[in-house]
Order: C-alpha cells, then sequence, then structure tokens
C-alpha cells in the first residue's frame, strides 16, 4: 500500500508515455523528475516508464503533475497527462528580460474603473493563465471565485456596503481597524474611492483560496493574486490586490457564505479589476529606494 502524505490524492493513470522511437535515452526525465519515480525498464528494452505502484497518487508519494519530465526532453519523446509535447510553448516564444522590466514598471493598482465589463472569454483566458501558478509543492489546489457580470458586483457592493455601516454603529469595524481608521476610510471614500471603498466601483472581483492546512495555502493565493496583477497589466487591464474587503467580510459572514468559498478554504486578498478610467504614458521609477543585505556565512 503506498503512502499518502496531508494533502496528497488518489486520480486516475497519469498516462505517462515514453515513444521509443523518439527517446535517446539521455535521461533527463529521469534526472528532473521530483518524486524520482521514473526509471528505464531493461525488460522493455530501457523504455522510459513510471512506477507502476505510485501511478494515480497526486503529491509527495506520487507524481507532482509538473510535466517537467515532458519540458526537459530534447526530441518530444514524453507525454504525460494526455498532453501532446508539441503544443507546449518553447523558449523562443517567451517575454524577453526587457519586456518583463516594462511590464513590472508600468503596472500599478488601479483606483478608478470605467463601467464597462471585461468579456467572459477574456476572463476565462486570464483565469487558464494562472493554472500555471506555483503552488506549495505543485499541489494546484487553488480555486477561483469570480464575479463576471456588473449587475452581480453592484448588488454584492451594496449587501457590503449597507452591512458595514450598520455594523460601525454597533462598534463593529472591518478587520482590526478602529473607529479612527473606519472615520478615515469615511473621509476618503467619496473622493479617493470614488465612493466605493470596499471595491473602488470596478466591474468585477476575483477571489483566490486554498484548502486550509494543505501545502503552503497561505501563500499560494497571494502568488496566484501576483500573478493575476501582471496578467492583467499586460493586456492594458487595470488591478488591485485588497485586504480592505477581507476585513470587512470577516464580520458579516452571512455575506462573505455569498462567494460560495467552504469555511476550510482560505483568502487573503479580493483582486478588483476591469478598465482602467485613467491612461498612463509611462512607468515609474522606483529604483533606488530597495534594501539589500548580502548574507555571508
Amino acid at each position: 500500500m503506498t503512502y499518502l502524505y496531508n494533502g496528497d490524492f488518489l486520480t486516475e493513470s497519469f498516462r505517462f508515455r515514453s515513444n521509443p522511437e523518439k527517446c535517446i535515452h539521455c535521461g533527463r526525465c529521469i534526472d528532473v523528475c521530483s518524486s524520482q519515480i521514473l526509471f528505464e525498464d531493461p525488460e522493455a528494452g530501457g523504455e522510459v516508464r513510471m512506477r507502476p505502484e505510485v501511478d494515480g497518487v497526486c503529491g509527495w508519494a506520487g507524481c507532482y503533475r509538473c510535466q517537467r519530465c515532458m519540458a526537459v526532453c530534447p526530441t518530444g519523446a514524453i507525454s504525460i497527462l494526455g498532453k501532446d509535447p508539441q503544443d507546449s510553448v518553447t523558449p523562443d516564444q517567451q517575454a524577453t528580460a526587457d519586456q518583463l522590466a516594462a511590464l513590472m514598471r508600468m503596472r500599478r493598482s488601479c483606483r478608478n474603473f470605467l463601467d464597462k465589463e471585461v468579456p467572459r472569454e477574456e476572463i476565462d483566458e486570464m483565469l487558464q493563465l494562472l493554472e500555471n501558478v506555483p503552488t506549495g509543492s505543485n499541489r494546484q489546489s487553488l480555486e477561483f471565485s469570480v464575479v463576471y457580470e456588473k449587475e452581480t458586483m453592484d448588488k454584492l457592493r451594496k449587501l457590503v456596503h449597507d452591512r458595514a455601516f450598520e455594523l460601525a454603529e454597533e462598534g463593529v469595524y472591518p478587520g482590526t481597524f478602529n473607529k479612527t481608521d473606519w472615520e478615515c476610510q469615511i473621509a476618503l471614500e467619496p473622493t479617493r474611492n470614488h465612493g466605493d471603498m470596499f471595491f473602488l466601483n470596478a466591474p468585477h472581483i476575483l477571489v483566490v483560496s486554498s484548502p486550509k492546512g494543505v501545502g503552503c495555502w497561505h501563500i499560494d493565493p497571494f502568488l496566484a493574486a501576483s500573478w493575476f496583477d501582471l496578467i492583467c497589466a499586460s493586456r492594458g487591464l487595470g488591478c488591485i490586490i485588497e485586504t480592505m474587503p477581507v476585513g470587512a467580510l470577516s464580520k458579516m459572514p452571512e455575506v462573505q457564505s455569498l462567494l460560495g468559498i467552504p469555511e476550510d478554504r482560505y483568502f487573503g486578498a479580493i483582486l478588483a479589476f476591469g478598465y482602467p478610467a485613467e491612461d498612463f504614458v509611462r512607468g515609474v521609477q522606483r529604483e533606488g529606494i530597495m534594501t539589500t543585505h548580502e548574507i555571508k556565512l
């Protein structure tokens, strides 16, 4: 019987295949396998195979589903999870260092959105990219809850806003806010927040959640949030990673339940996104403010 670590689970066969007509027996797939579950089978002429007892075991005790074996094969001999290596992107297609640097310098938090929906098809394309986000031990256990329709967003916006003001009358404030913090936000709401201190009138939100207690559950959602923020920037969309609405919802479980996220899942931020109301003509120049400490032993 295969031992399962916390977070491991069973699934169908990984469908690992090595094409003997293409395999040059370089051993790279075996070397990069994090679980070391691949081997050259002498009884099959040295064909690379997966240990049969771990086929279908996801996690530390089996396969991470990272596809590193397929990605490293120089001849495209390896297939896993039913993927065709010919459909993978190649190094010549990736962004250059200068392109990535420009994207990071042009990216900024958006606090003012147009009253316009992003097409559902484009949102779905962006969410599919998030399946590439690194997760602890490659658990791939993130889930994404999104508001596609502006009408739904307006209803949620009103619910949170009205309930927050009701709670404030009782001396209950969002997250770790005290009365002074709350009053400062109220003062800023008409101007900086355009009348909506929680969601900034964004037409869409995204909530990324992870199962509590599994892998890097408290870090993974923030990695995905950072990726989504850059994905938005690459498409000319505005995005802001917010914690204030999370603090507000923590005090109103009846509203939080409407997000459809079970209590055993964690989320620490909500991403508001949409078309930005302002166009920026240049990036920022933050170089020079970072503090760096060299570690020597």
